[in-house]
């Protein structure tokens, strides 16, 4: 049995054991850490990861990282993703995040799916996942998110966990989100494949008309305040030259 036939009967024995249960899971009282644990953890070591760190020891070498803290804003404290996802033996840049939620929880609201983009956005990954697993949300994190408007992407997909014994739609997870997958490129291909925001379709509320990648976003931050030096210097000297302005701002 090959590595995609194993996930997938592993995954399938997850649903169905979520399935017996259901109404156990759907209750308040499980938690999000049970989730995790019981669930989520297991999903992704079908997936191929080394979630329990059985063969990567070392933990500057570990591609699975618990609680990983993001920058999220200059100045302040780092949020904490709860799952970042690398490929040796390149630690520093993650390949996506996931973002876990305990299963009562409705996942598809305004305020979980800005946190989980913000992640990506910020760490510059094409996509991340919200999930409980129960659902299983895959986001486009391209573009910077804006809690009015972060439901209206149609980039983003969503499963139920009765979704994952079906064997095309796990393809989907399967070929996007498996150790060997990511490793072969597939998170680089998959952002390249979908479209993006042009003119008319920003305005129409698909992404609002301020929405930028991250290194776009920045660019236009460093001139902003390159404009705003150069304009308290001027006040501060009137004598001041364009060239020198230009000079004594870069510096």
């Amino acid at each position: 049995m090959g590595k995609f036939e194993d996930a997938f009967k592993q995954v399938c024995e997850l649903a169905e054991d979520f399935r017996r249960n259901e109404n156990q899971y759907l209750s308040p009282s499980y938690q999000e850490a049970e989730v995790r644990r019981d669930y989520i953890d297991k999903f992704f070591e079908a997936l191929g990861w080394d979630i329990y760190h059985r063969e990567q020891k070392n933990p500057y070498e570990q591609e699975v990282k618990v609680e990983r803290g993001v920058s999220i804003t200059a100045g302040k404290a780092q949020k904490r993703a709860d799952y970042a996802f690398y490929i040796s033996p390149e630690f520093r840049s993650p390949k996506f995040f996931v973002e876990a939620k305990k299963p009562s929880r409705n996942l598809k609201n305004p305020d979980d799916y800005f946190q989980t983009i913000r992640y990506g956005w910020n760490a510059n990954t094409p996509v991340a996942v919200l999930t409980d697993f129960q659902e299983f949300h895959i986001l486009d994190c391209r573009f910077k998110p804006d809690v009015e408007y972060v439901l209206l992407n149609q980039n983003h997909i969503s499963y139920n966990y009765n979704q994952y014994s079906d064997l095309e739609k796990f393809k989907e997870i399967y070929y996007l989100f498996s150790r060997s997958e990511v490793e072969n490129g597939s998170l680089e291909k998959y952002s390249e494949s979908l479209p993006k925001p042009k003119g008319k379709s920003a305005q129409k509320g698909i992404f609002p008309a301020t929405a930028k990648p991250i290194d776009e976003d920045f660019l236009e931050y460093i001139d902003d305040v390159r404009e705003t030096l150069a304009k308290a210097f001027k006040r501060n000297d009137a004598s001041l030259t364009s060239e020198q302005l230009t000079e004594v701002t870069q510096k």
